[in-house]
């Protein structure tokens, strides 16, 4: 069955730029979902959060008691003199590398790991932003070829 009769009986037969921007979509989302679940594993190996669980209300939560201040929450927070020599500045992508890898002062596998997942994950952000950006104009295509029709 052609698509000219396809559209006679009053279906509708999708075009592949649909079809590859909805799995484009997907895969992305997938993406973005599977990194997340990476993340929270990792930091669960975290030696610091397995014996912040130990004691629920330490000195290991922060003051809301909802996050453990993990190798990589001190790293997120610890703040540094500014180049320009007013305030402070938090830790750059490479900054906070630096400062989870070996030999540094927040060091821990699992965390530089985490961290890892998180850029790669902010990757996969762009690209799902990316993805719904090309839904969109597809549909607006969509909604032309439609009052074109009518």
């Amino acid at each position: 069955m052609t698509s000219q009769e396809k559209k006679s009986q009053g279906g509708v037969m999708p075009d592949s730029k649909f079809i590859k921007a909805l799995a484009r979509h997907e895969l992305a989302r997938q993406k973005v979902d599977a990194l997340s679940r990476e993340i929270g594993n990792a930091v669960g190996l975290c030696p610091t959060d397995k014996e912040a669980l130990k004691d629920p209300y330490g000195d290991l939560w922060t003051q809301d008691q909802k996050h453990t201040k993990t190798h990589l929450w001190h790293a997120f927070q610890h703040k540094e003199p500014s180049s320009c020599g007013w305030g402070e500045v938090h830790l750059c992508e490479d900054g906070i590398l630096d400062a989870l890898s070996e030999g540094s002062e927040f060091e821990c596998e699992h965390c530089l790991q985490a961290y890892r997942f998180i850029v790669e994950r902010k990757h996969a952000r762009q690209e799902l932003g990316y993805a719904r950006l090309s839904i969109r104009a597809l549909g607006r295509q969509a909604i032309k070829m439609v009052a074109d029709d009518e």
